[in-house]
C-alpha cells in the first residue's frame, strides 16, 4: 500500500507540474503576442517548450514589406440651417468657396421658392441641399401625413425645380422627431440627421465669434456634424477662424452623405 501511494504522489506531482509548465508557456505566449503587436521589428521565434524573442535590425527586414497602410482621414461636416436668403448665404458660400470645403445646407421651402438662384448657386458650386421642411414648424406637433405632405414633399419638390435632384435627407426644425415619425420616415426612404456639435449660433445671447469659435475647439470630434445657421453676422465672423482651426488639426471636409 505505501508503494501504491508514493506511486500516486510522484504521479499527481508530475502531473501538476506538466500542468503548471503549460500555463507559464500559455502566459508568456499571450505576452509575445502582445509585444509583437505593440513592437513590429520584434520577430518571435518557437523552439519547443523554449520561446526567445530576435530583434531584426530596422532599415533591413528579413522579407519585401509592403507601406502600412494609410491612417483612416479625420472627417467632419459643416451644415447651414434656414436658408437660403439674399444677405447670409452669399457670404458663407463665398468663404466656403475661397476656402475650398463643401457644405450642406438644410433648407427651408419656402426660401427655396423665394431665391430660386441662391438654392441653384449652392448646389452648382458643390455643396449638398438637403430637407429642412417648407415653414419650420415643430414635427411633433403634425401628423406623419402632415409632415409628409406638407413640409417635406413640397421642399424638395422645390428644389428639384431648381436642381434636378430631390432630396430625401432631412433635418427636422428644433431637431423635434416623434419616434412613431422617425419609423414612418425612415420607412419611406427619408434619411434623418440631426448635429453631434451646437455651435449655438442661434442663441443672440450668447452667440459672438469668440463663443463659437470656443466651442469648436472645444468639443470637435471625427464625423462630428456641426450646426450651423444662415442667419447672422457672427456666423459669418467665426467661418473662416472654424474652418483653418480644423483643417490644421488635420479633418477634411464633408457633406453629410460622406460621413
Amino acid at each position: 500500500m505505501g508503494r501504491k501511494r508514493k506511486a500516486g504522489l510522484l504521479l499527481a506531482l508530475a502531473l501538476f507540474w506538466h500542468l503548471f509548465s503549460a500555463q507559464q508557456v500559455q502566459a508568456t505566449q499571450l505576452f509575445l503576442n502582445e509585444l509583437l503587436e505593440s513592437t513590429p521589428h520584434i520577430q518571435v521565434m518557437k523552439e519547443g517548450q523554449v520561446m526567445r524573442t530576435v530583434e531584426l535590425k530596422l532599415g533591413k527586414p528579413a522579407e519585401p514589406q509592403t507601406a502600412p497602410a494609410p491612417l483612416p482621414q479625420k472627417r467632419i461636416a459643416l451644415t447651414f440651417d434656414d436658408g437660403p436668403d439674399l444677405i447670409n448665404t452669399p457670404q458663407i458660400l463665398d468663404i466656403l468657396r475661397d476656402e475650398q470645403v463643401s457644405a450642406t445646407f438644410f433648407v427651408l421651402g419656402q426660401k427655396v421658392e423665394r431665391y430660386p438662384e441662391m438654392t441653384r448657386r449652392i448646389s452648382l458650386e458643390g455643396h449638398l441641399v438637403a430637407n429642412h421642411s417648407r415653414t419650420h414648424p415643430d414635427f411633433a406637433e403634425l401628423s406623419n401625413e402632415e409632415i409628409l405632405a406638407l413640409e417635406l414633399d413640397p421642399t424638395s419638390k422645390a428644389v428639384e425645380r431648381i436642381t434636378g435632384y430631390y432630396p430625401m435627407i432631412m433635418r427636422p426644425p428644433y431637431g423635434s422627431l416623434r419616434q412613431d415619425s422617425v419609423t414612418y420616415l425612415r420607412e419611406r426612404g427619408w434619411q434623418i440627421v440631426r448635429w453631434s456639435l451646437d455651435t449655438f449660433d442661434w442663441d443672440s445671447s450668447r452667440n459672438s465669434p469668440e463663443e463659437i469659435i470656443g466651442r469648436i475647439k472645444t468639443d470637435h470630434h471625427n464625423g462630428a456634424i456641426v450646426l450651423m445657421h444662415c442667419n447672422g453676422p457672427t456666423t459669418i465672423q467665426a467661418l473662416p477662424e472654424i474652418i483653418r482651426f480644423l483643417r490644421d488639426l488635420g479633418y477634411h471636409f464633408v457633406t453629410v452623405d460622406q460621413l
